[in-house]
């Protein structure tokens, strides 16, 4: 029952992906392109999380975390950028 359940979540994830695809590319600011690639790092995790559930194992979220960290300070960099126009003070 809970593969099932999993393998469901991770169709309904992987769906998920499409508009931030759409929206990384067709982004209209360089703004909207970093929240898609931000959701985009989301979903990434939220799979590899769900695969793992699956196949009984504990070995990525060691990686999710390490995206996890990647994902926040790279929109906060791209942000501060946006906003000041130099990434680092």
């Amino acid at each position: 029952m809970i593969t099932t359940v999993a393998h469901f979540c991770l169709l309904v994830i992987a769906l998920s992906l499409i508009p931030a695809l759409y929206r990384i590319v067709r982004g209209p600011s360089i703004a909207d392109r970093v929240v898609a690639a931000d959701a985009l790092t989301t979903g990434i995790m939220a799979i590899v999380v769900v695969s793992s559930i699956v196949l009984h194992t504990r070995d990525y979220f060691d990686a999710v975390m390490a995206m996890a960290i990647l994902g926040f300070f790279g929109t906060v960099a791209v942000a501060k950028y946006i906003l000041q126009g130099r990434p680092i003070d």
